[in-house]
């Protein structure tokens, strides 16, 4: 079996996309994105992102993935307006019994727009003479070899035209997004129908833009209100970005969507678990129309199981698995997964490449089975949720989660590790340390009550320091 590693393709030009071309530029003479939009010059929405306009988060983790990738991109997020914001001073949030406290923490992330961060990193790869953006054009089917056992390239087709050709490559790589194509390409080569794990909370979301209020608190960058279910369905979150410019998210689970009108977007918010957000927006100056989204259940597919795989091909991002975007796992995944990739090539380098991307679809297995659980789990809390009933694992860790949410407000410490944990920087095994395990077990002692919603706001969450 060929070693050559003279020319990759990667379907689709998103961040899993792009990562993942930055990672086999590294081990491949020649790299290609192959993508249907025509991608913009500056920090705009493309059709492939509609999402774009809503708040996205690069977790800590993940930013420190594509700083790896792309060193000094992190200072050109800060010098393009991005705010910096370290967790646990920066960015707060109200959940069952109460604000979280505030603690000194090393870990920090920026408040920066995806269309901001997107353009940054497009800039990098078209810097990168390695690596080519061919635009406007469609994958049409996978080429093999005549045994179909080894993908060597693509059928493309430009958008306008009726003319195909074909691509050769030593590497496809799917990231083409939840419309990936690959079931029905492999189905249609003779490969087995995959199957597929879905999660479906009917979660909806609603975002808007406004100009930087007076009424959001000087120290703060992001403020987080919780769910509570079954009572209360809904949450948002506000975060400072570039420009001055904030962006205001709210989510509703089991159809609760939130409305896409001014005055309701506005009660919407009234009516969370706190009213913080919005007495922070009451008065501010939008920048946009309110947008809304509602594609957002957890699908899963299960590639690791194909009892046979073609060499040369390998699908990843949210083509593999797509998770609720509301709890911000997608990009940061998609770096561990380029991370990822990026290992067994150099495990394979010199050496016969039959068998590899078999292997790459089991390891990717692993990567996003912590995000997977963390965003089932979560989804599953709520009453008309479809999807597989959770087992034991999943309560418990359901269960485990809740009394950890609980005792935040009264251990900054606790707090510290469950925001580590939800960057990913730390494995969900730390919330089980003995000295958090005992401090759980005594709270299912305590009779300390819920905050009351409606009670008094803590004045610097609400108005400048005075």
């Amino acid at each position: 079996m060929s070693t050559t590693r003279q020319h990759a393709i990667v379907i689709g030009g998103s961040m899993a996309g792009m990562l993942t071309a930055q990672v086999l530029s590294s081990y491949f003479e020649k790299v290609t994105i192959i993508d249907r939009d025509q991608f913009p010059e500056e920090a705009e929405i493309r059709d492939g992102v509609p999402q774009a306009r809503h708040l996205h988060v690069l977790l800590a983790k993940g930013l420190e993935i594509v700083e790896r990738l792309f060193p000094g991109i992190e200072a050109e997020m800060i010098a393009n307006g991005a705010t910096t914001q370290v967790w646990g001073q920066d960015t707060t949030m109200f959940m069952e019994r109460g604000w979280m406290p505030s603690f000194e923490s090393e870990m920090k992330t920026h408040g920066i727009s995806r269309m901001v961060l997107e353009w940054l990193v497009r800039k990098r790869i078209r810097a990168n003479n390695k690596i080519t953006l061919t635009e406007r054009t469609i994958v049409k089917r996978l080429v093999t070899t005549d045994d179909k056992q080894r993908v060597i390239g693509v059928e493309t087709q430009m958008k306008g035209e009726t003319t195909t050709r074909i691509v050769e490559a030593n590497l496809v790589a799917d990231a083409s997004g939840r419309s990936s194509n690959a079931p029905e390409w492999l189905t249609g080569l003779g490969y087995e129908q995959v199957k597929e794990t879905v999660v479906n909370s009917f979660l909806g979301y609603a975002s808007r833009w406004y100009k930087r209020p007076p009424t959001f608190p000087a120290d703060k960058k992001m403020i987080t209100i919780q769910s509570l279910p079954p009572k209360y369905l809904s949450g948002g979150v506000i975060m400072e970005v570039e420009n001055g410019e904030c962006i205001v998210t709210l989510a509703g689970v089991n159809r609760n969507y939130p409305p896409t009108d001014e005055v309701g977007f506005l009660e919407f918010t009234r009516n969370l678990l706190s009213p913080a957000i919005y007495d922070i927006i009451r008065d501010a100056e939008p920048l946009s129309k309110v947008f809304g989204y509602q594609r957002t259940e957890n699908r899963i597919r299960h590639y690791e199981r194909f009892n046979r795989w073609p060499d040369g091909f390998l699908v990843l991002g949210d083509a593999a698995c797509a998770f609720n975007p509301i709890y911000g796992q997608g990009m940061t995944t998609a770096a561990m997964e380029a991370e990822a990739l990026g290992k067994l090539l150099n495990e394979y380098t010199g050496r016969s490449t039959a068998g590899m991307t078999k292997v790459f679809q089991t390891r990717l297995a692993k990567v996003i089975e912590t995000p997977w659980l963390m965003a089932t789990s979560e989804d599953l809390r709520y009453p008309a949720t479809e999807g597989e009933a959770p087992n034991w694992r999943i309560r418990f860790v359901q269960q485990y989660i809740q009394r950890i949410i609980a005792i935040m407000p009264d251990y900054p410490e606790v707090a510290d590790t469950f925001l580590h944990v939800m960057n990913l920087v730390q494995p969900p095994t730390q919330l089980f340390r003995p000295g958090i395990l005992i401090k759980v077990i005594i709270s299912l002692f305590s009779k300390k009550k819920a905050a009351n919603p409606q009670s008094a706001i803590p004045s610097t969450l609400i108005h400048p320091q005075s």
